[in-house]
């Protein structure tokens, strides 16, 4: 460890600091910074304008007190003029100075070659007259650190009595360091005047002072039993490692006078300026600070504005209420320059200081933009010119860096190969288009359905989708948007279903995407039994295999040598209620698998048993008195003489007719199916003469009785025939009493329930016949 201590012994020191950068082992480039009073009693300190450089005077020697060798570094000093306050009377000087050290710990001191007899600090009202001051730091050159360092701060603090006083020291430090500061210790005071001199200036100004050691601010508090006068303040800046602030990687000094004056308005001079700003290297900042007379104050205008900060202009001002100076500042180096600023009233009543940070980069981050996001169409879904297979229910568009959501439209566009939009998607919305906090680097919106397999299809990206905000020291200060881009894909044709007719068994590769993506537990042939289960070889497709004679096939012969079977894979409509046999819901999947086989083989053989004797037969006629007609619509007029064909949601039309001039009425209809294994279901719709299917909607026409219902399917049919089979009766058209006058009554089916048919009325030569009609699905 080293301490650097610098003595002066005149009054006319102000305050001061030094600081230093590592610049190798046992090599430091030290810089300092001294005010003394501006006087022409002492042309060494004395400023005429800002720039001019001068030398101290010859007593002051910075020295390596601990070295072995070459330990004087610097005598006279060079100083060079930084700031002029007129009105307070000071002078600010900087310097610079490059050493190397015999060793790499060593003790530095600016002092004067002789005692401090003749040089002091001024009168102190906390310490007396006459008083010798010091500045100390540590060096330790065996570690990589530069020290803080405190740019901007005041030689002088003026408060009035009665009033208080906030000095924000505003430390930086080259290597980011956290800081803190302290009072100075009995360690780091400057040593007496003589043996008898044991009240050293050292540490805080007042009793009432506070210090704020994490945000090195001060308080400087005037008591009713402080003095007039000026009072001296040395405080430590020290950087730490991390901010449990244990052990000080270096301290340097910082000291400065403040001076009580009369009592009066504690309201001071307000003063103005941006707090930040960011520039390139090279580039002059220029910004302006504005000052005025506050509202209770009562003095009448400013007429100073006082700067600190090394390489700062300040135009001088027109005393007035309110006044501006343009300040400017041409940066030699990259990093932080701290720069404060107070004003002076006509009474001589100093602002708190206020300051701003400049901080200096290779390039300016305003001016020279940031590069724009980029779309990255090789890592976006679906990529460019890709054979986009993928299922993804959402697709990425990705950028080469952070994005966010725009807060002006702008679209993703998917267009097919003739420029038609499929779908647009608006990156401002929520509701369209998602940022994923996971990967700030895409957007995503959800795939778009209905897209053709063997086309191609172009992705439009307009320009701001993308947003990224670069941030600086100073907050957000640059927007870049991605430039609008386009990139094409390829939907691959999709697969078909491949059959395979064997000797023995039919197999069914069917694509999962043909289907849906339905689960293979929903996909059955025409007997349900016959699932699908998931093809072992290939993971993209369902497997059905099943025999000839097997889960509902059907078995056509189309000449002496050909044979055709037939089965279907369907999947499970929704029922029209839990439990029923039949649905009106459409199906998802209907695919037809059709073997056309040639030749002779096991399955082309059929054959009938021939009795042993031969059979007799017997034969008769008859007539149906009655019989059931299908229309095509509501009109009853054009009826349907082959079996219908008929779709979901189809309305089917109905009328029981007479073949013998009587009156008819229906009492009960089903509809049946074949299942497998020679089993039926049925479905009942008409019961006692009233509809007991919601869709059902009876009526009459005289003798003939009409109904229509809803069309349907069974749930797990094997056939796609249905046969739909109604009882009806058929009664004397001149009995107003018979049950199909009673049957074909408006109000015979009420909500209060329905009444069982009565029997047959005497003479009234009623008849059932069960009549019978197939359509188609």
């Amino acid at each position: 460890m080293a301490f650097m201590v610098a003595e002066v012994y005149a009054t006319h020191y102000r305050g001061g600091t030094f600081y230093y950068k590592r610049l190798g082992k046992a090599k430091i480039r030290v810089f300092w910074r001294l005010s003394f009073q501006l006087i022409n009693y002492y042309p060494e300190y004395y400023c005429n304008e800002v720039g001019d450089n001068l030398i101290a005077e010859n007593l002051l020697a910075l020295t390596c007190i601990d070295c072995g060798t070459n330990t004087t570094i610097l005598t006279p000093l060079k100083l060079k003029c930084t700031s002029i306050s007129q009105e307070m009377g000071w002078s600010l000087l900087d310097g610079q100075v490059d050493y190397m050290a015999d060793r790499k710990e060593f003790t530095m001191a600016f002092k004067t070659i002789d005692t401090c007899t003749d040089s002091s600090w001024i009168k102190l009202e906390n310490y007396g007259a006459g008083k010798c001051w010091s500045l100390l730091t540590k060096v330790d050159t065996s570690i990589k650190n530069d020290s803080p360092q405190v740019q901007a701060g005041l030689p002088v603090y003026r408060v009035r009595h009665g009033c208080k006083r906030l000095i924000d020291l505003n430390p930086t430090d080259g290597d980011g360091d956290p800081t803190k500061c302290r009072w100075a210790n009995d360690d780091e005071c400057p040593e007496g005047r003589d043996s008898n001199d044991v009240n050293r200036v050292c540490g805080r100004a007042t009793s009432l002072t506070k210090l704020y050691q994490e945000e090195c601010k001060i308080e400087f508090i005037t008591g009713e039993d402080d003095l007039q006068g000026w009072y001296g303040a040395s405080v430590m800046i020290e950087d730490f490692p991390d901010k449990t602030y244990r052990k000080a990687k270096s301290t340097v000094p910082f000291q400065f006078l403040l001076k009580v004056t009369s009592p009066g308005s504690c309201i001071v001079p307000k003063i103005e300026i941006e707090h930040c700003f960011e520039i390139g290297l090279g580039e002059t900042w220029s910004s302006t600070v504005t000052a005025s007379i506050q509202t209770g104050s009562d003095a009448k205008i400013i007429k100073e504005i006082q700067a600190s900060g090394k390489g700062l202009k300040i135009d001088d001002i027109n005393p007035g209420k309110k006044v501006t100076a343009k300040v400017s500042f041409l940066p030699e180096a990259k990093g932080t320059y701290v720069f404060s600023f107070t004003a002076i009233d006509d009474n001589g009543v100093q602002s708190d200081p206020t300051s701003t940070r400049v901080h200096v980069f290779s390039t300016n981050p305003v001016k020279d933009k940031q590069p724009a996001p980029s779309i990255l169409p090789e890592e976006s879904i679906p990529a460019q010119e890709s054979l986009y297979e993928g299922t993804e229910d959402y697709w990425t568009i990705k950028f080469n860096t952070k994005i966010r959501r725009p807060e002006k439209n702008s679209f993703i566009t998917i267009r097919n190969d003739t420029a038609n939009v499929i779908v647009k998607y608006n990156a401002r919305k929520k509701s369209e288009v998602t940022f994923p906090k996971g990967d700030p680097t895409i957007l995503q919106f959800r795939a778009p359905t209905g897209l053709e397999g063997g086309k191609s299809y172009l992705v439009f990206v307009d320009e701001g989708a993308g947003v990224t905000d670069y941030s600086g020291l100073c907050g957000g200060i640059a927007t870049q948007t991605n430039v609008a881009s386009i990139y094409q894909f390829k939907i691959p044709k999709p697969p078909e279903p491949e059959v395979e007719c064997g000797n023995s068994k039919i197999k069914v590769h069917i694509p999962k995407t043909y289907v849906n993506n339905l689960p293979a537990s929903e996909l059955h042939l025409k007997d349900t039994r016959c699932r699908l289960e998931e093809d072992e070889d290939d993971p993209k497709y369902y497997l059905a295999e099943f025999s000839y004679y097997e889960c509902g096939t059907s078995i056509e012969r189309s000449s002496e040598n050909h044979t055709n079977f037939y089965n279907t894979i369907r999947d499970d409509p929704t029922p029209i209620f839990p439990g029923a046999p039949i649905t009106r819901a459409q199906h998802n999947v209907e695919v037809e698998i059709i073997c056309e086989m040639t030749g002779v083989v096991v399955n082309d053989v059929y054959f009938k048993t021939v009795a042993t004797i031969t059979p007799v037969k017997y034969k008769a006629t008859g007539r149906f008195k009655a019989y059931l007609k299908m229309y095509e619509d509501s009109d009853y007029r054009n009826n349907i003489n082959e079996t219908a064909s008929v779709t979901i949601d189809d309305v089917m039309y109905f009328a029981a007719k007479s073949t013998s001039s009587t009156n008819v009425a229906i009492e009960s209809c089903k509809a049946i199916t074949m299942l497998a294994r020679e089993t039926v279901r049925e479905y009942t719709f008409i019961q006692d003469g009233c509809g007991i299917d919601q869709s059902v909607v009876i009526s009459s026409s005289g003798l003939d009785h009409r109904f229509s219902i809803k069309s349907f399917e069974f749930m797990d049919r094997v056939s796609d025939e249905i046969l739909m089979k109604c009882k009806i009766i058929s009664c004397n058209k001149e009995h107003d009493y018979s049950n199909c006058a009673t049957l074909k009554n408006d109000q015979y089916c009420s909500n209060k329930g329905r009444r069982r048919r009565r029997g047959n009325r005497i003479g009234t030569f009623e008849d059932e016949t069960n009549a019978f009609m197939t359509f188609k699905m």
